[in-house]
């Protein structure tokens, strides 16, 4: 279970740090995309966003729900540190999209964007929670 609950908590903070950077790039190299879920009548912008913003929701409560079956697992209280260094790359992400939203056509536009940069910071901020707690739950020294 302790190997199995790292990785997990690797993959979900990889994917989460994975889905900044591509729209990302999907944005700053102006390529297109295929959207997941689609809704008429949002833009190209607006869709790919809306996309981000479910997909960094999903994994957000994954971290989550995987937090809780590690900590039925091993029941004892910790305390977590939050490693801010961490954390620095979905802010510098999030400041982009913040960019790209000002920059928006319409306000509709401005509004997805900017409320997609704020759940991928929170969202990139409780799966690296998550991820902490994990680690300080099951430590590498721990010979159980």
């Amino acid at each position: 279970m302790k190997a199995i609950a790292k990785g997990l908590a690797v993959f979900v903070n990889l994917c989460t740090y994975g889905v900044g950077i591509a729209v990302l790039l999907i944005k700053l190299l102006k390529q297109n995309f295929i959207a997941v879920f689609i809704i008429s009548g949002l833009n190209y912008n607006e869709s790919l966003f809306f996309n981000m913003i479910l997909f960094s929701v999903g994994t957000a409560l994954l971290g989550i729900v995987l937090t809780m079956l590690a900590g039925e697992y091993e029941p004892k209280k910790v305390t977590v540190e939050f490693p801010v260094i961490w954390a620095l790359l979905p802010a510098a992400v999030g400041l982009f999209f913040v960019y790209f939203g000002i920059k928006g056509d319409a306000a509709r536009e401005t509004v997805i964007m900017i409320i997609g940069a704020v759940v991928y910071i929170a969202a990139s901020l409780v799966n690296i929670y998550c991820g902490t707690k994990i680690f300080t739950l099951f430590p590498k020294n721990n010979k159980e």
